[in-house]
């Protein structure tokens, strides 16, 4: 839901009006219903409208929000202005319109995401004396925190990501939500404090130039990593961590930034596990219900496999009455499609199912898109196939989905999970958990011995040589070795590499004013319950998610509860590039003065066998950079 973006003028050296219009206009596609702004100065508040502002909100006198001045005439020397970008899924009406204020007009908020437990929270509010006049949760948030402050984000069930300015206090609070699934990025310069919901809104409007950070650079092309420092890609750009808030002083122009929330230890008192399987089957249906909250049709992503299976079976159960849309990325033929578990689950919850078939003329002729919207280059071609389905989702006039992400890293979903257990419980005696789990991983033993001798030497994949000179010292790649329980393996994939899968989610749906629900990643109360329990209760007789398995077995049919493959989101990323390589190598050579171009193409069909992923890094990273320069 929305785009959201602010600044903060330090020496009046910042044409406010400018800018805050520049960044608001580079990420419009993330709020197609409407535009606002509001400015502020030491003397007086001024809200705003454009030419993309609903006419039902200019110049209203219902709320002391409304704009009643057009942009352009909007005039004077302001320390801060927010602008919102609209994506309308709670409270259709004009009463849902950004920048919003209190009634009192002494607390301002710009907001994006969703917090779902605003409807119990609103009725606790009330009973607190608050008073409200729209149905919208962003009118609770602030409410929220008049009660509570900045512990008010303890109360918050959702995804979220916002700036709120305290008049009173002269103070900026901006938070975001606990695992990362709506983004916060901000700069602070001499002149300025800025933030938006995007890297672009910082480039296009002029505010920074375009600067790569290039420690950054070589992370991504040799360790697939983004995001995982707090400066950003983008030199002078900076994330606003997950389950992290900032607060910004007027006064003094400093801001400090604190921890809220950590994921919970295993709880002392241990449950059965047919009582963990009952308050997981609990919480589910109750984090899938909270997500249905909308005034629009919501949708859902459809892989085939267990995590959006269970999702679109638990939907059909909430709501028997209704056939829901859902959306697959198909690929005949090959042999990672799952498109027959899709269309399996498809007709056993009476759904409207829609496909699409993304092919390497599209990939291509998509690819600067795909790199624009994403803000980022890609390290995995399945980016584009989501791009598609939200695409096929909006062309069906679904602006919400529901999206399995998340999963995996709570309930134990992947190969390395399997060895972090084996880690854990490493002895004879438990050399059957190897054997049980030949289903989901052929050659157990190998891979697991590879792993063990990964980590105790360290080992790494050495791409210096197909670097120039002067740049071969960011050549060795990390191996980040695995953690010594799978507890706490889960624990540095919730947050870690989860938020890079949630940031291509958020990027791939809002490309298309599409707003997606993860209710596996961000519901509070589920992801603190399974994280209580022990980890080798969530994988069993070589099982991984057990527990959602059989939290879950009632709504999905048998085929996919008895499913023990781990396919992923997979496209066909060696055939794709094939196609490609003189392109390829005409971008790489065009971009990317630090690759020994030589030896890179002497050496490209063996890498193409063997590394495919990191032709694709140093392409898609070459596009990127194209369309940002």
């Amino acid at each position: 839901m929305c785009g959201i973006a602010g600044l903060i003028s330090k020496t009046n050296q910042v044409d406010v009006k400018q800018t805050i219009w520049g960044m608001s206009q580079a990420i419009k596609h993330r709020g197609p219903d409407g535009e606002g702004f509001t400015f502020f100065s030491s003397s007086q508040t001024i809200p705003a409208y454009s030419k993309e502002t609903p006419s039902i909100n200019k110049g209203q006198t219902t709320f002391l929000f409304n704009p009643s001045r057009f942009i352009a005439d909007v005039e004077g020397e302001f320390k801060l202005a927010f602008a919102h970008r609209r994506l309308s899924i709670i409270d259709l009406s004009e009463s849902g319109h950004q920048p919003m204020c209190d009634l009192q007009g002494d607390y301002w908020i710009t907001f994006n995401g969703e917090v779902f437990n605003y409807i119990e929270l609103r009725e606790q509010l009330k009973q607190k004396g608050h008073v409200f006049i729209t149905q919208t949760d962003t009118e609770v948030v602030i409410a929220s925190y008049k009660e509570w402050g900045v512990e008010c984000l303890q109360k918050f069930n959702g995804m979220f990501a916002f700036a709120l300015f305290d008049k009173k206090a002269q103070r900026l609070f901006c938070a975001r939500d606990r695992v990362g699934v709506k983004p916060f990025y901000f700069s602070n310069t001499p002149h300025s404090f800025a933030f938006a919901s995007e890297y672009k809104a910082f480039i296009k409007s002029n505010l920074l130039k375009f600067e790569i950070n290039e420690a950054q650079q070589f992370d991504f092309i040799v360790n697939a990593n983004l995001e995982t420092a707090e400066q950003s890609l983008f030199k002078g750009i900076n994330e606003l961590k997950p389950s992290h808030y900032l607060i910004y002083e007027f006064s003094t122009h400093t801001f400090q930034i604190n921890s809220y929330y950590s994921l919970p230890k295993v709880a002392l008192t241990q449950k059965t596990e047919t009582e963990n399987i009952n308050s997981i089957h609990e919480k589910i249906l109750n984090s899938v219900r909270l997500r249905l909250r909308s005034d629009v049709e919501v949708g859902s992503c459809l892989s085939g496999g267990l995590d959006s299976s269970i999702i679109a079976g638990i939907v059909k159960y909430l709501q028997p009455d209704k056939s829901m849309q859902l959306f697959t990325a198909v690929f005949p033929k090959e042999t990672f499609d799952e498109s027959h578990y899709a269309k399996t689950v498809a007709n056993y919850v009476g759904g409207n199912w829609k496909t699409i078939t993304p092919t390497a003329e599209e990939f291509f002729r998509d690819i600067e898109t795909l790199n624009y919207f994403q803000d980022l280059p890609v390290w995995s071609t399945s980016t584009y196939a989501q791009h598609r389905v939200m695409k096929l989702a909006s062309e069906n006039q679904i602006k919400v989905v529901l999206d399995g992400q998340g999963a995996d890293e709570i309930f134990a979903g992947y190969s390395h999970h399997y060895m972090a257990l084996w880690k854990q419980q490493c002895s004879f005696k438990y050399f059957k958990l190897i054997n049980d789990a030949h289903h989901t991983m052929p050659d157990a033993y190998k891979v697991f011995a590879k792993q063990l001798v990964k980590d105790v030497f360290r080992l790494s994949v050495d791409y210096s040589r197909y670097f120039v000179n002067n740049k071969k010292h960011f050549g060795k790649s990390k191996n980040d070795k695995l953690a010594s329980s799978l507890n706490g393996q889960l624990e540095f994939d919730y947050n870690g590499r989860l938020k890079s899968f949630l940031k291509c989610e958020d990027r791939c749906s809002m490309a298309f004013g599409i707003e997606s629900r993860v209710p596996f990643a961000d519901d509070v109360e589920l992801v603190n319950e399974v994280f209580s329990i022990e980890g080798n209760q969530k994988i069993q007789h070589g099982i991984s998610k057990y527990l959602l398995r059989e939290a879950a077995k009632l709504y999905i049919p048998n085929e996919i509860y008895t499913r023990k493959d781990k396919i992923g989101f997979e496209t066909p990323v060696k055939a794709w590039l094939e196609l490609y390589k003189q392109h390829i190598l005409a971008i790489i050579e065009s971009e990317l003065d630090f690759i020994d171009l030589n030896y890179f193409n002497t050496n490209f069909d063996r890498l193409l066998t063997q590394k495919p992923s990191f032709i694709l890094r140093l392409f898609s990273f070459a596009v990127w950079k194209k369309a940002y320069s």
